[in-house]
């Protein structure tokens, strides 16, 4: 990955989660078109991936919580 990439990433890391999830919705439209296979995905990239995920809701649950 370009240093020019790794950029764009720690500056998407520092935005507020909203404008992250918004600017993810914008990148992931702008790129349907383009073709991408990313090849099989072995059974611990995908737990990593589901392990990811669980901590993402977790966080987004404990956000909307009152308390």
């Amino acid at each position: 990955m370009s240093q020019h990439a790794l950029e764009l990433l720690d500056a998407f890391e520092s935005l507020p989660p909203g404008e992250r999830q918004e600017f993810a919705v914008e990148i992931l439209r702008r790129t349907r078109e383009l073709p991408f296979d990313s090849g099989p995905l072995s059974d611990e990239e995908i737990g990593e991936a589901g392990k990811c995920l669980f901590a993402y809701l977790d966080r987004e649950e404990d956000a909307a919580s009152p308390r």
